[in-house]
């Protein structure tokens, strides 16, 4: 019932708004005073009595007589009800509010969605900024799409929240959204600071003090209010789990070495204990490949304090939020292991100003801002000195030659920080030590000012000469059952490129019955490149066998450089290597860079191309330090007359 008094409303809303009206017909034998018969099948009669006419909150038409619903009788609407005899008017009746926003809280599961594919991660803590305006505390991993090699392409874009009666935590199986909408957009949002710790390169990345994981969700107001609190998923049925609270939040403040709850659309609530630091003295862990500063929880694998999905989740010890999920799996020992991303070094790292209390009206007294944070650094003559302060600051950076340095000039700068804090000034010109300040002005507050030095000195640098190119093939010489092994095959490594550089590797002959593609690559930082080459058909590798000629150009060749050309041989198990040894290096020169014949990578044969994502160890056993490897997979053509 309570469903049709709503669609009514809308329906007479809309009708209203349209503005809709025309002339009514009255019967010529009625007097002007009788009562009339509204037609209420004519929608111009309809539309027209109804025209300017408000405060009706139901509608409903049925077998000849219109029945309205109004909070209360006006003088019109009972003018309109003695007009007209077929015209019913039931007193009492409200407009119904639409269940159109929902309260947030911590532990509630939403969306991020991305080109690859969209996740599901836990909102942490619901609040407010420093402004007034809504907020939602999470993981900074979230925001971002991370592809499978860990590298992050770009940010996802918050979407709805979960329905949590089919939640996991409340024994569903699997994200549906809500339909209220999306929560909002991001706001500040990071993970890790440095490079990816697992890569080609066995340098060694040391934690910086901004590798944190964390985010922030501006609400989207019109669809989402926020409650300050974290859900304990006892009303999930009801889908709303702000009407059962775990904890109301009074502040946010440093973990304690004792157990810790946590709230999350995966796994619900949960509990855990806080690793010692003595037992586990780290600040940081590898999380996914980047740094996270945080503190580990231990629970045990039949009951474990997170999984997969309670990202961003909230960790909090009492009325305390202490941090939201950031990443976990199996211990040594049989147990279950957390990572939780520390809020109040993340707060403070990102300059993020969180209230669990919406700031009143009156205008607060403006609190002294914390300095800037620079560090000591070597730039080049005018180059960038740069630093982080809070978010939208005045920065006033000056400067002046320590002593010694010769022909400088003092100065100064104000800028201001942007979005994420950070600022940059033009460095001086002269070469020699200086010495820095930087102040931060927020809302005519000025902080302490930071000290740095910085050194300013010219890059010697040396043109190295070119590399020279070369091509190895190994093995020359394969065994057809060897050939159509994935893991076996031939690798074509190649160097003497430009870093960075698109490397194009082309199968330019073979046997008739075989048809190859070509594939690119991209140059590492040697100037290096590598590629797989296999066959498909492992029911019968004895249509590969003959000799293949491959060619290998780059992008940046010049018109005077030729092709890298170098071959190998399929023969007959009996008469081949088996897949091992190498005869050396196959240096081409005979090559065509113009012919750039393109495969179609095969008509279709009885088997599937495999893939050649898993290559990168043949690259790397052929001794060269290579980005990655490209397959180039050979497949029989297709046989016309079949």
């Amino acid at each position: 019932m309570q469903k049709k008094l709503v669609q009514s409303s809308l329906a007479l809303t809309a009708a209203a708004a349209l503005g809709l009206g025309s002339a009514f017909v009255a019967s010529p034998a009625m007097a002007d005073n009788a009562p009339q018969k509204l037609d209420v099948q004519n929608d111009a009669q309809v539309q027209k009595a109804l025209s300017g006419l408000s405060g009706v909150n139901a509608y409903g038409a049925k077998d000849g007589k219109l029945n309205l619903g109004v909070e209360k009788k006006t003088d019109e609407i009972k003018d309109l009800e003695e007009k007209f005899d077929n015209i019913h008017v039931v007193d009492g009746i409200k407009e119904l509010k639409p269940y159109a926003k929902k309260d947030l809280v911590g532990g509630a599961g939403y969306l991020a969605n991305s080109p690859a594919g969209n996740g599901v991660c836990s909102t942490g803590f619901s609040g407010w900024d420093g402004e007034g305006n809504p907020v939602v505390l999470t993981a900074g991993h979230c925001s971002k799409v991370i592809e499978s090699t860990g590298e992050i392409t770009g940010d996802t874009k918050v979407g709805d929240t979960e329905k949590p009666s089919i939640a996991e935590a409340n024994g569903g199986e699997g994200f549906q959204p809500s339909t209220i909408g999306t929560v909002g957009e991001w706001g500040y949002h990071s993970y890790g600071s440095g490079d990816l710790l697992e890569g080609p390169s066995d340098d060694w990345t040391e934690p910086k003090p901004t590798d944190i994981d964390f985010a922030v969700i501006n609400v989207d107001k019109d669809k989402y209010n926020v409650k300050n609190g974290v859900t304990d998923w006892k009303s999930a049925d009801s889908d709303d789990l702000s009407t059962s609270l775990a904890t109301d939040i009074t502040g946010v403040g440093a973990h304690k070495e004792t157990t810790v709850e946590k709230s999350g659309r995966t796994t619900g609530l949960t509990e855990g204990d806080v690793i010692p630091f003595e037992e586990y003295p780290f600040e940081y862990s590898n999380v996914g490949g980047r740094w996270v500063h945080g503190f580990g929880v231990t629970s045990p694998e039949s009951d474990p304090f997170s999984q997969p999905g309670d990202s961003g989740g909230a960790v909090f010890q009492g009325d305390t939020a202490v941090g939201v999920i950031s990443g976990g799996g199996p211990a040594a020992d049989g147990s279950q292991f957390g990572w939780v991303a520390d809020l109040d070094y993340s707060l403070e790292q990102s300059g993020v100003d969180f209230q669990v209390e919406k700031p009143g009206e009156e205008t607060p007294t403006p609190e002294t801002p914390a300095a800037p944070k620079a560090e000591d650094q070597t730039i080049e003559p005018t180059g960038d000195v740069t630093g982080k302060a809070k978010a939208g600051a005045e920065v006033e950076v000056k400067w002046e030659a320590a002593k010694g340095t010769q022909a400088a000039e003092d100065g100064s700068e104000t800028v201001k920080a942007d979005k994420d804090g950070n600022f940059t000034v033009e460095g001086p010109k002269a070469e020699g030590e200086y010495d820095f300040t930087a102040t931060a002005t927020v809302d005519g507050v000025e902080s302490k000012p930071a000290e740095f030095q910085v050194t300013v000195e010219k890059e010697e640098t040396e043109t190295p000469a070119p590399a020279e190119r070369e091509i190895n093939v190994d093995p020359k010489e394969i065994a057809a059952s060897d050939f159509v092994k994935e893991d076996k095959g031939v690798t074509v490594t190649v160097k003497g490129f430009d870093e960075g550089e698109k490397v194009s590797l082309k199968v330019a002959s073979g046997p008739e019955n075989v048809e190859g593609i070509t594939l690119d690559e991209t140059a590492n930082e040697n100037g290096a490149a590598a590629f797989s080459i296999y066959g498909t058909s492992e029911a019968n590798p004895s249509v590969y066998l003959g000799k293949y000629d491959v060619n290998v150009t780059g992008a940046n060749d010049t018109d005077e450089e030729k092709a890298l050309a170098g071959s190998f041989n399929v023969v007959e198990d009996e008469d081949g290597n088996g897949g091992g040894g190498n005869d050396g290096g196959d240096d081409g020169d005979n090559g065509n860079k113009d012919d750039d014949g393109n495969g179609d990578g095969g008509d279709g044969g009885s088997d599937l191309p495999r893939t050649g994502a898993e290559l990168t160890g043949l690259a790397a056993g052929a001794g060269l330090l290579v980005v990655g490897g490209a397959a180039v997979v050979l497949t029989m053509r297709r046989n016309k007359k079949n």
